[in-house]
């Protein structure tokens, strides 16, 4: 069951190139965007992290 609560049993998905075509650079577009994306969110994670880290030394270093 989906999201759209439509039961897909027996349906083949179709990958992007093949609704497109067979159009290369529009899976290489669609590619590079889901990229830039999970990278945005990495460098996100990292900074937040960071920031608890930062928290965590400054509150060790002040209680200490």
């Amino acid at each position: 069951m989906g999201q759209d609560r439509e039961d897909r049993e027996g349906d083949h998905p179709r990958l992007t190139v093949g609704q497109h075509g067979g159009d290369l650079r529009s899976f290489r577009r669609e590619v590079r965007t889901a990229v830039r994306y999970e990278r945005g969110l990495f460098v996100k994670a990292l900074l937040a992290l960071a920031l608890v880290a930062l928290v965590v030394v400054l509150r060790t270093l002040y209680f200490s």
